[in-house]
């Protein structure tokens, strides 16, 4: 085993626990910490730069961050590398926001804590920048995240850090979490900036906010479209604000769901001309997320923004035909447990008395029935007279001069004329009442509507729905196994090819940056490649897609199907039992809570309908004004043919709520009628 000194103490290594370009990690024996040893040439200035980080030690958190504590060399005075906090029980960060990777590193893994791991990486790169230090190289691995979702800054040796008038540079860098000003530059001659760290983790908010898809990767018409170059050229995908001549890869989230602070800080992160957020203010913004998350009524894990009209994981899910998160799974067999009794709970809904909106009628209060209008008693009084004195008049010429019977029996025929004439606006104030009368149903419309009963129907609709969602499960448990089975040599090899992430592998002219490209129109393994699919992706043409073709043709041609029933079996059965299971919990618990949640929307419907407003009650007292009129005219009352017209009837005498009664005796005993409500004080009927 090889040994350390460090401070004056020998120290055994351990196991290799890491291997990156610049050196290798082992675990020190006895101590519960690490050692870095450095493989490369060039070691004194990187002694400088060590014994720099650990005189400003005191500066720094080392709870985000695997932080030099001491220096380590070799036996012969050599420096040899450092001595850091030991990170265990980690995984990279791209094994969390990679679907395929997540099912298998953090099955238990839901949309909060993809949130949560978000703000504890802002939180980590935050105290990097109070201790005056510069991260230079953000990237999907130098980031670990724990099973409680906390982060973990690795190779900090890379940090960029000033001691004094001497600054030590970051001199390295992956080009798709490098900002636009700093594409293609020599990073080992840059000094870097919090701002240029501002944009490597927004990169890295992103792809665990929107399941791995790159913010600069999408479908582009023009040729190619390298992230290098999209970075460089400042084009942001899913921005609101301006056309980039880009647009996400298919299946991609609605970019829309999430609060406009959210939105507007990746625009200013990815967008020319704007400072972009530190990570102190990514905290606070993911934070709000966090609280303004809801839970998917359809799957337990999904959580989404409280803005959003739908869940846009089912939405990818369905798109991609990929589970997202992996279910927990149930120990049962039966979708409808014997202790929920669906007919017990059906049959307390129906007792719920629900009231229809034909049933529902504003009650308007009792008023005396006017009297009629003193414009018709004024005419009708102008009129009498006037004909009166007409008739007067031929009496009186008939007496005095009996021969000129012409004259006063002209007289007296335009005197009874005078009589029987019809009041000259009659047919206005049928309009009127026309009038009065839609405008009054239409307000009952209106009315009903408020009142809430469309709410209570939509409810009771749900009700039914979910009964028959939940007597079908059994059938729709018995399906889906029947289906596993028809395919269940394609769904093994599903399963067999999802082991290999292209992440991972290492496949000829598949680099970091086309890899990035891939998981954002999500190929993620090899179960996801097919050539058509491929060719979707930008920077992938008919024949350097061959490769990755041929890469999954050789995973595939090593399967061994076995007809005897395995580990997959149970696990493919577990998760569709699961899955109906938890959708069976859902509806059980909507139909347990279903009569009181009825009951108590009937109870405050009555509550709300009870007093018509303001508005309908000047429409009513008008409307039985002009029906006063009308029947002291003598004229017909219109009927209204209005599409709202309720099946009950109004009065035909004061225009009050009618009840159905029976009749007690005479010829017509037993049948029905409709009597008003104010009776004996109103007389009004009307045949049922």
């Amino acid at each position: 085993m090889m040994e350390l000194v460090v401070a004056g103490q020998a120290v055994r290594l351990g196991q290799r626990i890491g291997k990156g370009g610049e050196g290798e990690v082992y675990k020190v024996e006895g101590l519960d910490c690490a050692a870095k040893v450095y493989t490369l040439n060039d070691k004194a200035n990187r002694e400088q730069k060590i014994a720099a980080m650990i005189r400003s030690l005191s500066q720094f958190n080392s709870q985000y961050a695997a932080f030099p504590l001491a220096i380590a060399h070799q036996k012969d005075g050599r420096f040899a590398g450092f001595l850091m906090n030991l990170v265990s029980g980690r995984k990279a960060l791209h094994e969390l926001y990679s679907p395929a990777a997540r099912k298998k590193t953090f099955p238990h893994a839901d949309y909060r804590f993809l949130v949560r791991a978000a703000i504890n990486v802002a939180r980590a790169v935050a105290s990097v920048h109070a201790a005056n230090c510069v991260i230079g190289d953000i990237n999907h691995s130098g980031i670990l995240i724990s099973d409680s979702a906390e982060a973990t800054l690795i190779d900090a040796d890379s940090f960029q850090i000033v001691d004094g008038p001497r600054h030590y540079l970051c001199r390295v860098g992956v080009p798709e979490y490098t900002p636009p000003e700093l594409q293609g530059k020599k990073l080992g001659e840059v000094l870097r900036t919090v701002d240029h760290d501002a944009f490597g983790l927004a990169v890295i908010i992103f792809q665990l906010l929107c399941m791995g898809r790159h913010p600069f990767s999408g479908a582009y018409s023009s040729g190619e479209m390298p992230i290098e170059r999209a970075i460089r050229e400042y084009r942001f995908v899913y921005s609101g604000k301006r056309s980039v001549g880009m647009s996400p890869p298919p299946g991609s989230v609605d970019f829309g769901v999430f609060p406009v602070d959210v939105r507007e800080s990746f625009d200013a992160a990815f967008g020319p001309g704007t400072k972009r957020p530190s990570a102190q203010h990514w905290v606070q913004v993911l934070t709000s997320l966090e609280r303004s998350l809801l839970r998917c009524s359809v799957h337990e894990l999904h959580f989404f923004p409280n803005g959003a009209t739908a869940c846009p994981w089912c939405k990818m899910e369905q798109h991609h035909g990929i589970s997202l998160f992996l279910r927990p799974l149930y120990k049962t067999t039966d979708s409808t447990p014997v202790f929920f009794d669906i007919k017990a709970a059906w049959a307390a809904i129906e007792a719920v008395a629900i009231p229809t909106p034909k049933e529902l009628e504003p009650q308007f209060a009792d008023i005396d029935l006017p009297e009629v209008s003193a414009k018709i008693l004024n005419w009708r009084g102008h009129r009498n007279l006037t004909a009166t004195l007409i008739l007067v008049l031929a009496g009186v010429m008939a007496i005095i001069a009996p021969t000129a019977w012409l004259i006063w029996l002209g007289i007296a025929v335009a005197g009874v004329y005078k009589f029987t004439r019809r009041f000259p606006y009659t047919k206005q104030l049928r309009k009127q009442y026309e009038k009065v009368q839609a405008e009054l149903e239409q307000c009952k419309a209106e009315w009903r509507k408020n009142t809430g009963v469309e709410e209570l129907l939509k409810i009771r609709a749900s009700l039914e729905k979910a009964k028959i969602v939940l007597e079908q499960l059994p059938e729709e448990l018995k399906a889906r196994v029947n289906d596993y089975m028809q395919n269940r040599r394609s769904l093994h090899l599903r399963d067999y090819l999802e082991q290999f992430q292209i992440q991972e592998a290492k496949i000829q002219k598949v680099g970091a940056a086309k890899k990035a490209a891939l998981i954002s129109f999500g190929i993620e393994t090899a179960a996801d490649v097919t050539l058509e699919k491929v060719l979707q992706v930008n920077g992938f043409g008919p024949v350097n897609s061959q490769n990755l073709v041929k890469w999954r043709e050789e995973i595939e041609s090593k399967f061994e199907y076995s007809a005897k029933r395995n580990h997959v079996d149970i696990q493919f059965k577990q998760t569709i039992e699961g899955e109906i299971e938890a959708k069976a919990r859902v509806v059980r618990k909507q139909l347990s809570n279903g009569a009181q949640i009825l009951s108590d929307a009937v109870e405050n419907l009555k509550n709300r309908s009870t007093t018509p407003d303001a508005r309908m009650r000047r429409l009513h007292r008008e409307l039985i004004q002009l029906r006063v009129d009308l029947k002291y005219l003598k004229e017909r009352l219109p009927v209204s043919n209005a599409s709202w017209r309720t099946a009950r009837p109004n009065c035909p005498e004061c225009n009050g709520r009618m009840i159905r009664r029976v009749l007690k005796s005479g010829p017509n005993a037993g049948k029905n009628f409709w009597g008003c409500h104010r009776y004996p004080k109103c007389k009004g009927v009307q045949n049922a």
